[in-house]
């Protein structure tokens, strides 16, 4: 009776413990998806809306942004790079003109994947779709890398 009584403590106990590793682990991933969603809202904003302060919290100085847009005389798509520097030079002034309405511009953000440090990010924009690498950096949900393609028209 003993050994019964033992042996189901310590089987109630093993699964009390798996169930509080769990809770865990799914309230982490709740955090996460909030800050990998907020960084990358950031990043967005930071041109809709003439912010490019929002760039310093949510995009790593180390940033490699790929491009491709139509080339101007018509010959296909344009490769174009831009470092953190450019980029935050771009959301100073690219929607000075109104061309993105920050009220009704798509800002529909899907996270693909992410594990406690890395994240794979898909963003459908006004300018096209972006696909984000995103790191944690000191805590923090970080751009790392963006490869996007502007939208034919």
């Amino acid at each position: 009776m003993m050994k019964t009584t033992s042996r189901a403590l310590l089987i109630v106990s093993a699964m009390a413990m798996t169930m509080a590793v769990a809770g865990f682990a799914i309230a982490g991933s709740d955090a996460d998806e909030k800050g990998i969603e907020q960084a990358v809202q950031n990043y967005v904003s930071s041109i809709y809306d003439l912010k490019p302060e929002l760039l310093d919290k949510s995009v790593s100085t180390k940033l490699q942004k790929l491009g491709y847009m139509p080339a101007k005389d018509g010959s296909g798509l344009k490769e174009s790079w831009m470092t953190f520097d450019e980029l935050k030079d771009l959301a100073s002034h690219l929607n000075k003109d109104g061309m993105f309405d920050p009220q009704t511009s798509s800002r529909k953000v899907t996270i693909l994947d992410h594990t406690d440090m890395i994240a794979n990010v898909k963003l459908e924009a006004a300018w096209g779709i972006d696909y984000i690498h995103l790191t944690k950096i000191s805590g923090n949900w970080m751009i790392i890398n963006v490869i996007w393609e502007m939208e034919s028209h």
